[in-house]
């Protein structure tokens, strides 16, 4: 039978999962190395061995404490009521402002996927299951309801994430780069991530889709 954690081991568990998502955000996934991870957490290897075994293990249950408060989020939004555009448009306003609060790590993820890191490959690849499924269903709902005209439902969803969170990638990724000047990044800093300026959008494409 396998040993129940003790309190302490419970706490090292905690303190490992937190320091790599820091480090993550800071560096990138494909910085994370055991012993970096150890070591900001305050834990020698051995302690994140008997937690993780492997780094990929690590890395994707850190991916995963990371993403699923938002999923929690996005499916309560959803069931508040109100009609299904009204859900939808609960559900997205929730989904951009969380990509704004979590660019850092959003752009790593994307880049560390593109150069092969099998933590964030594995998560993008499993994304029909999590919040587009949520979305999708969504759209289809208010298509049945004749509140979304009839069309491809993974093309409006493809035009409505381009409309309302599109801005905020684009912004981090210019930012980042350096290449936005000063004042302008400023203004653009507030168009894509203030959520009035993103329920704004969001109502614009709503609109766009009605019948």
């Amino acid at each position: 039978m396998p040993r129940r954690a003790s309190s302490p081991d419970l706490d090292s568990r905690e303190r490992l999962l937190l320091a790599g998502l820091a480090l993550a955000e800071r560096e990138g996934i494909r910085a994370l190395t055991v012993r970096a991870v150890a070591a900001a957490a305050g834990a020698n290897l051995g302690s994140f061995v008997y937690h993780f075994r492997t780094r990929d293990a690590f890395v994707g249950e850190m991916i995963e404490r990371w993403y699923a408060p938002v999923m929690a989020q996005l499916a309560l939004a959803a069931d508040e009521g109100g009609g299904p555009v009204m859900a939808l448009r609960r559900v997205l306003l929730q989904l951009v402002c969380w990509m704004g609060t979590h660019q850092a790590f959003l752009s790593h993820l994307l880049v560390d996927a593109a150069a092969g890191e099998a933590g964030a490959r594995h998560f993008l690849g499993s994304m029909d299951q999590r919040h587009p499924a949520l979305i999708l269903a969504l759209i289809r709902k208010a298509q049945q309801a004749r509140e979304l005209c009839q069309d491809d439902p993974m093309h409006q969803m493809v035009f409505l994430a381009a409309s309302a969170g599109g801005p905020v990638l684009m912004f981090h990724l210019l930012h980042r780069s350096g290449m936005a000047p000063p004042e302008l990044a400023r203004a653009l800093s507030v168009l894509a991530a203030d959520p009035t300026h993103i329920e704004t959008r969001i109502g614009w494409a709503l609109k766009g889709l009605t019948p």
